[in-house]
């Protein structure tokens, strides 16, 4: 049992990184570009922000519905009394108006009438209200297309970061996989020397104590890996127990200068607040616009019949079942209402505080990606001199362990020196990782604030 497990943990390392091989018989690989691209198909928030931009496209067909000129019909027959009075007064579409001669006295008797009516309006010029309508529409789709590619942007971002933990902490994971079956070669040897008498017991202590600092830093690892899994197989879409990525890496692109980019104009993150600009903007013209005078065409023909006759008498009640009058009527009425030129002005007001809001806001953005871009440069240069530098370091250490165990073999060192080598050998492995990984997040940071991923792609393309 204790040999199985021996073996187990001597090629821990090896087992952490052919898991990607086993994974890719049953499936492929991902490559980030593939997570990248599944995630912005299938990502619940850019389904919504598609829904969210074809319905405002779908409103200009509900504007052009409801510019369409007015046709009612209308015809009742009714039965009642007809009594006038002489008198004004307003109906609050309460009162039910009643058409009859006045009379001396009230009178019970019913009369029929009967009556069509065909009404027509059309609002055919407003001064450009129209124009601005469907400006300010054009404005909201270009708002919520921008949005949309943030909603992207910020995606890519998320998914390249989740990508990113699981090849990092898979590096971590083989290289503690390493560390865990070097310090176990250790032990073995250490436990042999101590049980034939050769190393005092102490020596079989300190290696046990290093074997389980080790494999508990294996674990930790262990379960970072599975936590970026699951953030990454979440983003992906993809079955958390079948995920693997593709560990194909390129380093040397990270030693070489990435061309200086100054401008970060048509940036995803900037393309809302200009569009928002733009968008307060022609909602300015539209406000004015709707102060203004409305001219429409208006048009009405009826028909009308009445059981009472030409002297107020009444009639037999069929008579009145028939049409025996009608008549046209057609207009031009214009419209303004006098009080909406200062409502508009006091709008037209707010709205400009609005758009030096939204300017304040592209301004401060700009800013923002400009520092991101002059940061990741001036980090880059020193990242990459300790790229330059991490080799001779690695070759050093690799070769003052192997010394210190050869020379604890022959009797010469002692352990505590030994384990220095071991630790100094663990400590510039990690910092080899460490380092590529924040190489790796600055010309992510860079590839972000200039909206060109191209370079950073080429990192992971075999």
């Amino acid at each position: 049992m204790t040999f199985h497990r021996t073996k187990w943990f001597r090629y821990a390392g090896w087992l952490a990184c052919s898991l990607s091989l086993w994974g890719g018989l049953q499936a492929q690989p991902l490559t980030i570009e593939a997570a990248v691209d599944q995630s912005l198909r299938q990502f619940p928030t850019l389904t919504a922000q598609r829904s969210a931009i074809e319905a405002l496209r779908a409103n200009v067909a509900v504007l052009q519905a409801n510019r369409l000129p007015n046709l009612r019909l209308h015809s009742q027959t009714n039965i009642g009394t007809a009594n006038g009075l002489s008198g004004s007064y307003f109906s609050l579409g309460l009162i039910v108006p009643t058409s009859g001669a006045r009379r001396a006295e009230n009178s019970g008797s019913l009369a029929t009438g009967n009556i069509a009516l065909a009404t027509a309006d059309w609002e055919f010029y407003n001064f450009g209200r129209f124009r601005a309508e469907d400006q300010l529409l054009r404005a909201d789709v270009a708002v919520g297309e921008a949005q949309f590619d943030r909603e992207q942007f910020s995606l890519r971002q998320s998914v390249v970061g989740a990508y990113l933990d699981v090849f990092w902490t898979q590096q971590t994971l083989r290289l503690e996989g390493q560390n865990l079956a070097r310090v176990d070669t250790v032990r073995r040897i250490i436990g042999n020397l101590v049980r034939n008498g050769i190393k005092p017991g102490l020596d079989s202590s300190l290696a046990n104590v290093a074997f389980s600092r080790a494999k508990l830093a294996y674990q930790r690892v262990e379960a970072d890996y599975q936590q970026a899994r699951v953030l990454l197989g979440t983003l992906t879409g993809q079955s958390v127990a079948t995920l693997q990525i593709d560990t194909t890496f390129r380093a040397d692109p990270l030693l070489t200068s990435i061309p200086p980019v100054q401008s970060t104009l048509n940036h995803p993150l900037l393309r809302v607040a200009e569009r928002l600009v733009s968008r307060q903007t022609v909602e300015i013209d539209l406000i004015r616009k709707t102060a203004l005078p409305r001219l429409s065409v208006l048009a009405a023909t009826w028909a009308r019949g009445t059981s009472l006759g030409v002297d107020n008498e009444f009639g037999s009640l069929g008579s009145g079942l028939g049409y025996s009058r009608t008549n046209y009527l057609l207009g031009v009425a214009a419209t303004v209402n006098l009080p909406d030129f200062k409502r508009a002005g006091a709008r037209v007001r707010q709205q400009q505080f609005r758009i030096e809001q939204a300017r304040s806001q592209l301004a401060a953005q700009q800013i923002d990606l400009q520092n991101t871009l002059l940061g990741a440069d001036a980090q880059l240069v020193v990242v990459g001199q300790q790229l330059a530098e991490l080799p001779n370091a690695l070759r050093a250490a690799r070769d003052a362990y192997a010394q210190r165990l050869s020379l604890y073999n022959n009797g010469v060192e002692t352990i505590l020196n030994l384990t220095d080598a071991l630790n100094l050998l663990i400590a510039v492995e990690r910092e080899v990782v460490q380092t590529r990984t924040e190489a790796v997040r600055l010309r992510f940071q860079y590839a972000q604030a200039t909206n060109n991923f191209e370079d950073f792609y080429t990192l992971f393309r075999r």
